[in-house]
């Protein structure tokens, strides 16, 4: 599932991000570009940042460097400069620099990666000790094409996923793997319940076969986290059966094959007119944010987001509450 189906997102509370098109840029910026001067014209994103820095959770910076590549290289340096200030803030870890890369995000293959090389090689130019994220969604990893028991609807599924997602295919993901950045947010993409069973399996075996490949391919090359859309508007819509069986499926499956940490969209943020959340309105627990405080106690490691343009309550009590329950928070660059 992803961030751009927002039919079933609301209906479902699977809610996630999605990228937008853009011009293909005239020129391209070159790696090793000054950057990193720009001051974000909202200081709400920096006292943000120190905010939760002060408490000593971990703090990333992100922003969409893949938009603005395709604007061009003027946009570029400005967004990517910008999220370096931010990041050259004491405490922070390092810049997540695409969301779900090549999937319907206005670049061609040969763009994502492009963008992709020369991102790493600024930041790292830059500012040596910034780490680089990139967060992909693999539809034909959850396919199971790939597999050696794949049936003919499987490698129907792949195909298709890898003909219409170019840019997210296994093969783009081997590329982005060796470019250089640190950490990749992993969505293996997977079909619904139903698809699974009228192939004989399940959701949860399919997960279990996905991280496995995945950890095979990327694990010795770069970090590897996990990824999940669980937000959603107004009070949470599912009950305790359900809300154990996503988390089940989308934190401990891949942390027990080898994640490092689940990502988990989003604390709080407005998407299409509505805010969405992972508790109910005014900071209510629910069965979903119970069985993710349960994980987090028995050792697991979760990420969340944050903006200063949306919060549950506000700045002084969201930050309480998510560096309560959350180990590592994304903030927003500010950007656009």
């Amino acid at each position: 599932m992803n961030r751009r189906v927002l039919a079933s997102v609301v209906a479902t509370s699977a809610l996630l991000a999605g990228g937008c098109g853009a011009p293909v840029p005239s020129a391209t910026p070159r790696a090793g570009s000054v950057l990193g001067t720009q001051t974000p014209t909202d200081g709400r994103y920096a006292e943000l940042v120190d905010e939760l820095r002060a408490t000593g959770t971990g703090v990333w910076v992100e922003s969409d460097v893949v938009k603005a590549y395709l604007a061009g290289p003027t946009r570029y340096r400005q967004v990517l400069g910008t999220a370096l200030a931010l990041a050259r803030r004491r405490g922070v870890a390092g810049i997540k620099v695409a969301d779900e890369l090549g999937y319907h995000d206005g670049t061609t293959p040969e763009q994502a990666a492009d963008m992709l090389r020369r991102t790493v090689a600024d930041i790292h130019a830059s500012s040596p000790g910034t780490k680089v994220l990139i967060d992909v969604v693999v539809p034909e990893l959850g396919c199971l094409s790939w597999t050696a028991s794949s049936t003919a609807v499987m490698r129907m599924c792949g195909a298709g996923s890898a003909s219409t997602s170019p840019g997210a295919s296994l093969a783009a993901v081997d590329g982005y793997a060796g470019s250089g950045v640190d950490v990749i947010d992993l969505s293996p993409g997977l079909q619904d319940d139903a698809w699974y069973a009228s192939q004989g399996g399940t959701r949860d075996d399919a997960m279990h076969q996905c991280w496995r490949e995945a950890v095979r391919r990327w694990g010795t090359r770069v970090t590897l986290q996990a990824r999940k859309a669980l937000a959603h508007p107004g009070a949470y819509p599912g009950d305790v059966a359900r809300a154990e069986a996503d988390v089940h499926t989308y934190v401990d499956i891949p942390l027990a094959e080898g994640a490092r940490a689940v990502d988990i969209w989003t604390w709080a943020q407005r998407y299409r007119g509505q805010l969405v959340t992972l508790v109910d309105p005014g900071d209510i627990p629910n069965a979903l944010t119970r069985a993710l405080e349960q994980r987090r106690k028995k050792g697991a490691r979760l990420w969340t987001h944050m903006t200063p343009s949306a919060y549950v309550v506000d700045r002084g009590h969201d930050v309480r509450a998510v560096t309560s329950q959350f180990d590592v928070v994304f903030v927003a660059a500010g950007t656009g």
